[in-house]
């Protein structure tokens, strides 16, 4: 890839200002459940030959659908009596003239997907809580830097809405987009991305990846793991990564980068795939404790904390339910839980003590900071 290579020297033949990453609005611990909104499906735009994007607007005038760039809705899908949640990326940017927009991929497994293909048509009606989400990226008018986005599959639809924020709100700064692909006709927003491509030249650098490319492919060659991503960038100075994407190629990328001396810190992630039950739950009941409210609650074996709370009739934050938005993320002071895995927590929010109430049991007895 001669082009790119000389395209990123280009760009460092100064170094670049100095630029401090703001963190981003607090919504942890502060998203409560609310009844839930009414949207109306608008359009829906056939992306891929298994990918669809459905543009919406909210049913009622007075209420809006206000959105960060990397949010997500939990959408709130009724099939044979039972109502299930599951969470969807924001593909299109605030700020824009177009409507949001979800996109969504038909999984051969997957019972809500398959049924919002299978039915979900333009005038339907959908239930979903607020947006939610710390994918999210905090921009300054003065900021001068260089972010890379690595996407894998439909792990493109928040990146691709982070892009346009970052290159229209930071004139200075710099994007490389790398998208990953098993095939050609697979290649999620193709055409909206090299639109962006050509607006924001020469600061977004986008390279396509296949698994399995057809002869004469320009891109990359081979599944976008962590050793391609490397070749992609060379000695880019890259400043904030976002990875988002299947589990294997996330993890492939974060050791990668780790590996290549990357601050670990400057790596967010998010995951599309849902906590599985854990292994061994613990088999005895335990007593929670709320530390801000002093409140004491009987955990029951298999009852999880959210459950647990919930049930004693805490207002609790939460959105999924399923360890992938992070709305229910608190923090323990006390105690062990045995979690579900694998769910949206970082390393280092490990670390520092925090776990997701809707997928962690209390293995004994446990205090919380909050509530």
């Amino acid at each position: 890839m001669p082009a790119v290579a000389s395209l990123l020297r280009s760009w460092f033949s100064e170094p670049a200002a100095p630029f401090e990453l703001r963190a981003p609005s607090a919504r942890w611990g502060t998203h409560r459940p609310h009844a839930p909104r009414r949207l109306r499906v608008v359009e829906v735009i056939e992306e891929t030959p298994t990918v669809r994007s459905y543009v919406l607007e909210s049913a009622d005038v007075a209420s809006p659908l206000h959105f960060c760039a990397g949010q997500h809705l939990t959408l709130l899908v009724r099939i044979d009596g039972v109502t299930h949640r599951r969470c969807y990326s924001f593909s299109t940017a605030p700020g824009s003239s177009v409507r949001p927009s979800i996109t969504i991929r038909r999984t051969p497994g997957g019972l809500v997907s398959r049924h919002l293909h299978a039915t979900l048509k333009a005038g339907d009606m959908l239930l979903a809580t607020d947006p939610a989400g710390e994918f999210t990226l905090a921009t300054d008018p003065a900021g001068s830097r260089l972010v890379a986005f690595v996407a894998g599959g439909v792990g493109v639809t928040p990146l691709v809405s982070l892009v346009e924020c970052l290159l229209r709100e930071e004139p200075a700064s710099r994007a490389i987009l790398l998208c990953g692909n098993r095939s050609e006709d697979e290649i999620i927003f193709r055409g909206r991305i090299a639109e962006l491509e050509s607006a924001y030249a020469p600061r977004l650098l986008v390279q396509h990846a296949l698994d399995t490319p057809p002869a004469g492919w320009p891109g990359i060659a081979g599944s976008l793991d962590g050793r391609r991503v490397l070749e992609a960038l060379g000695d880019a100075a890259v400043d904030d990564w976002f990875v988002c994407g299947p589990e294997p190629m996330m993890h492939s990328v974060r050791e990668a980068l780790v590996g290549a001396g990357v601050a670990p810190d400057s790596i967010r992630s998010e995951r599309f795939a849902y906590a599985k039950s854990a292994r061994a739950l613990p088999a005895l009941a335990a007593r929670i404790t709320f530390a801000a409210s002093g409140r004491h609650v009987t955990a029951q074996p298999g009852q999880t904390i959210l459950q647990a709370g919930i049930a004693a009739g805490l207002e609790l934050p939460h959105s999924c339910t399923m360890g992938g938005c992070g709305a229910c993320r608190i923090r323990k002071s006390s105690g062990k839980v045995v979690a579900s895995e694998p769910n949206c927590l970082t390393d280092r929010e490990r670390e520092d003590g925090y776990i997701l109430a809707c997928c962690s049991y209390a293995d004994g007895d446990l205090t919380i900071e909050s509530h």
